[in-house]
C-alpha cells in the first residue's frame, strides 16, 4: 500500500492523492509545451510543482471537513527568451484547455456501479 505508515501503508510509492497532484503537474507541462508549439513560443523549459493541504479529520469522518483538498496551488516555473506578453498568452492558453485542471475545477458527475459477488448492488 502506497499510504504512509500513519494508515497503514509503506509510503514507497505516491499515493492516490499525491497521484492527482502529479497528474495535474505533468498535464499543465505537456499543455504548455504543445500550446507553445503551436503559438510559435519558443520555451527553454517549463517545471511545475504542485501541492494541496489535506485534513485527515475529513477522511476519517471526524469533521465536515472536506476529504480532499483544501485547495491545490501550483508554482510554474518558465524560462524563456520570449516576450512577457506571449508568455502570458501561453500561460492563459495552458489554463484554459488542460484536460487534467479542468477535471479537478468544474463539478462532475461520477457514475459508480458497484457489484457483490458478481451481482449488481442497489
Amino acid at each position: 500500500m502506497h499510504e504512509p505508515p500513519l494508515l497503514g501503508g509503506t509510503d514507497q510509492a505516491p499515493n492516490p492523492v499525491e497521484l492527482v497532484l502529479a497528474a495535474l503537474g505533468t498535464c499543465q507541462e505537456i499543455v504548455y509545451a504543445a500550446y507553445a508549439a503551436v503559438l510559435g513560443i519558443e520555451l527553454d523549459g517549463v517545471e511545475i510543482t504542485v501541492s494541496g493541504p489535506l485534513d485527515l479529520r475529513g477522511l476519517f469522518g471526524i469533521t465536515a471537513t472536506p476529504s480532499g483538498f483544501q485547495h491545490v496551488e501550483m508554482q510554474t516555473r518558465i524560462r524563456s527568451r520570449e516576450a512577457p506578453e506571449a508568455i502570458q498568452r501561453l500561460v492563459n492558453t495552458g489554463q484554459a484547455h488542460c484536460p487534467v485542471l479542468d477535471i479537478i475545477q468544474r463539478p462532475l458527475e461520477v457514475r459508480n456501479q458497484v457489484a457483490l459477488n458478481g451481482e449488481p448492488l442497489s
